[in-house]
């Protein structure tokens, strides 16, 4: 509360003073040019960054151009003229008059067969988030959830959890909206994404006010394309890729913009097949025997996304915008399972079995979202308000059989129907207002609401006797989530130090209902404060960059979400099952963090996460039936410590490069099994990136990750990684690319585990068809000429390579 006052305070002063002036100095900006060349008709534009708003135009002046600018803030500046190539430059203003110098260079090439390229980073920091251009991730892979994979900084588990800087999985997001379905639904669902529909992936690990609370691990938003180019143009692209077994898939985009309309059309195709190898082995202690599991799963799917939309500019402050998006996925899997029982340290066999289990799949992702911009003044006030409403529906039948081959029983036959179905409705209003003296007031109001439906229906029939009802597994569900919030937060720049206080109010309000088997219901009803606060000082110049120094101090919350609060029991084999616990209760996470930024450019870090009532995903086993439940259960709370270093060669030239390593320690407190939890462990995790321009139409990257000592669910995993290569060569032109890729080159994304907690002692490993090898093609084609959007205020890239 102390600390929820202490940001009150600070909201409240900043707002008595802003009735003050902004300050301002004076940017002068000089172009040059061969002494025979003639400039007089460029012009020059100058955009606030990072939202890019145009505030001001000019013609070009031989005695320079004078702009006003406000103090510490960032500009792009854009300098034009017929029959020469644009330039452009990122200016750093602080409180003192800068000038910047401009060179101008004639074209000297046929402009109708030359793509203009503007080369964009890999990574950059804005704000509070990291962002990483998705467009060369996407070479080498087949869909949105490899391009994740291999997002620098970011490990993402086997389960489809993403972690960021913590142990705790951070939150996903699409478009800005979380999906609200579990890591599984989750990777199926971005697997069934195209690679080529990512634009870039936002990093926010330490997420501000403005963001929803239910982040203690950050956010990751996946942000996906959009028609940004003006003129007309699209690609086409087609790509195959072998390893044990192929995936293929085909595509195609189009972009259709003016001046006041974009409009795009995005399709893409896929055909996937992979395999999943799973051993374990688990102990029963209570009669010292052995069970020995061997599973092989194959995964055959096929499907398709379509994405399109239609952004209407009604005046130059004021847009609205349309988009929807449909992924639909169709696939399999079948599963071999032998399981042996042994008597430990011996070579007694005490049971033999066996379980094929086949399941049919389907499922729908529909989203619709209407937005809309008003900008309110050139200087970055805007006022934005946005709709979406989604719908997710998944369809699973399952078969399965059970031998029992020692002691001798009857085969059991099962079959069953789990139909799901999730509605969310979004509507949500932010306001941004730069006030006088250098304040930014943010504030907006939330709402979502998420409704959902699940229905199992399970039969069985043992030894030909006639199918049965199976009473455990059949279930009816249902589940109501809304969450109300609004946020205030107030951004100072002052002797150097920029501050921002925050404060966000949260409403939950959760209701769950099992009508089958049994009558039962929950309910989670509270209001939470979660208050937020940043600093940022300007530290000191290395090598003529400034060195930034952030602080940053936030609460979040973490709460059970659907799926793992329905108690229905999942059958996995004849001896897992997994099942939710209505009884969890929300987690609360207290982060503090230090970090250090070289030229926008994150490069340490160091905090604490603090964690009460941390639910976490846990396994009972049943030593009688030697049965294992994976569930999840509140523990008590967590205590995290982490530091992170990165460092690289910044873009621009032949080569650059991006690598860092981080590392966790992590301490438990609590009960487990009703006995005493007390559990630490440290992990690192090491990332990399490397990008060489061999020459104007070749690039070689390389990427990788590694994990030591890492742990998941108090599952302890042996090291780990991965090393992915590709090759982009232009051709036609550059109006054509060919790209050659080797994912996972050596096999080294194989996972070991342990889990020795409780009564449960069980150690294996699981593999993938991770080492694939792939050709992509794809052609640019032009349909009319890109043009400068002037009149909007936008700088327009030309099409990317």
């Amino acid at each position: 509360m102390k600390t929820t006052f202490f940001a009150a305070v600070l909201l409240l002063t900043g707002m008595l003073h802003a009735h003050a002036q902004n300050k301002t100095t004076t940017l002068k900006v000089f172009l040059q040019a061969a002494k025979s060349d003639s400039v007089n008709n460029a012009t020059l534009q100058i955009f606030l960054l990072p939202d890019t708003v145009l505030i001001s135009s000019q013609v070009f002046n031989k005695i320079g151009n004078s702009f006003a600018v406000n103090h510490l803030s960032k500009y792009f500046i854009a300098a034009s003229c017929i029959g020469f190539e644009k330039v452009t430059k990122t200016i750093n203003i602080s409180d003192k008059p800068v000038t910047a110098y401009l060179l101008l260079k004639r074209n000297t090439t046929n402009l109708k067969t030359v793509t203009v390229v503007s080369k964009r980073p890999l990574i950059k920091h804005e704000d509070d988030k990291t962002i990483v251009d998705a467009t060369v991730l996407a070479n080498s892979s087949t869909n949105a959830y490899e391009v994740l994979e291999k997002t620098p900084g970011a490990i993402v588990d086997q389960d489809g959890n993403v972690y960021l800087s913590s142990m705790s999985p951070a939150t996903v997001y699409i478009n800005g909206r979380e999906m609200k379905l579990s890591s599984a639904d989750l990777a199926s669902l971005l697997k069934s994404l195209p690679a080529g529909s990512v634009s870039k992936i936002e990093i926010l690990r330490n997420p501000s006010a403005k963001y929803d609370a239910a982040s203690s691990g950050g956010i990751v938003n996946i942000v996906l394309k959009k028609g940004v180019k003006l003129g007309s143009s699209g690609s086409v692209n087609v790509g195959y890729f072998q390893g044990v077994y192929s995936t293929q898939t085909a595509g195609i985009n189009i972009n259709k913009s003016t001046q006041k309309i974009n409009s795009y059309f995005n399709y893409q195709f896929t055909n996937r097949k992979t395999f999943e190898e799973l051993n374990s082995d688990r102990l029963i202690k209570s009669d010292s025997s052995l069970v020995v599991q061997k599973a092989y799963t194959t995964y055959p799917s096929n499907g398709f996304y379509i994405g399109t939309g239609i952004d209407v500019a009604f005046t130059k402050k004021f847009n609205v915008g349309y988009d929807i998006r449909v992924s639909n996925n169709n696939s399999k899997s079948n599963a071999l399972n032998s399981i042996d029982i042994f008597k430990d340290g011996t070579q007694t066999v005490l049971g033999k079995n066996q379980s094929n289990i086949n399941n049919k799949n389907n499922s729908l992702y529909i989203s619709n979202e209407i937005s809309s911009t008003y900008k309110i003044d050139s200087v970055g006030s805007e006022w934005t308000a946005e709709l979406n409403y989604n719908l997710y529906r998944n369809n699973n039948s399952q078969l399965y059989t059970n031998y029992f081959y020692l002691p001798a029983r009857p085969t059991v036959l099962g079959d069953g129907e789990n139909k799901n179905n999730k509605n969310i409705f979004v509507a949500e209003t932010d306001l941004t207002l730069k006030l006088p003296k250098k304040f930014t007031l943010e504030t907006g109001i939330k709402a979502t609401i998420s409704n959902s439906n699940n229905s199992a229906a399970y039969f069985y029939d043992t030894s030909n006797s006639g199918r049965k009802v199976d009473p455990y597994q059949t279930n009816t569900f249902k589940y109501k989530e809304t969450i109300s919030a609004a946020y205030l937060q107030l951004a100072k720049t002052f002797f150097g130090f920029t501050l921002k206080p925050g404060l966000r109010l949260e409403t939950t309000n959760i209701n769950g209902r099992q009508i089958i088997p049994k009558d039962t219901t929950l309910s989670i009803k509270r209001t939470d404060l979660f208050p937020y606060v940043f600093l940022r000082h300007n530290l000191f110049k290395l090598f003529g960059m400034q060195l930034v120094g952030n602080a940053i101090y936030r609460r979040s919350i973490k709460r059970p979400y659907y799926e793992i609060l329905n108690p229905y029991p999942k059958y996995v084999d004849q001896y897992l099952f997994e099942l939710g616990n209505p009884r969890l209760q929300p987690q609360f996470t207290t982060n503090y963090e230090l970090n250090v930024m070289f030229d926008d450019f994150p490069v340490f870090a160091f905090g604490v996460n603090e964690t009460k009532d941390i639910f976490s995903r846990v396994t009972y086993q049943d030593d009688v039936t030697k049965i294992a439940f994976r569930t999840y259960d509140n523990l008590g709370k967590n205590k995290e410590l982490y530091f992170r270093i990165v460092g690289g060669i910044p873009p621009g030239g032949k080569y650059f490069f991006y690598m860092g390593a981080q590392h966790n320690y992590n301490t438990y407190e609590g009960l487990y099994q009703n006995k005493l939890l007390q559990y630490s462990r440290g992990s690192w995790r090491f990332f990399m990136y490397h990008e060489l321009k061999a020459t104007p139409t070749l690039t070689f990257d390389v990427q990788g990750f590694m994990l030591t000592r890492g742990f998941v669910d108090f599952y302890e995993l042996d090291q780990f990684g991965g090393l992915y290569i590709s090759a982009n060569k232009s051709v036609l032109k550059k109006k054509a690319n060919i790209i050659f890729s080797v994912n996972d080159v050596l096999r080294t994304n194989q996972v070991s585990f342990n889990l020795n907690q409780g009564n449960v002692n069980a150690s294996g490993s699981r593999v993938n068809d991770t080492r694939r090898f792939g050709i992509t093609l794809r052609y640019n084609f032009g349909l009319s000429k890109p043009k400068d959007n002037a009149e909007f205020g936008t700088p327009v890239e030309g099409k990317e390579n």
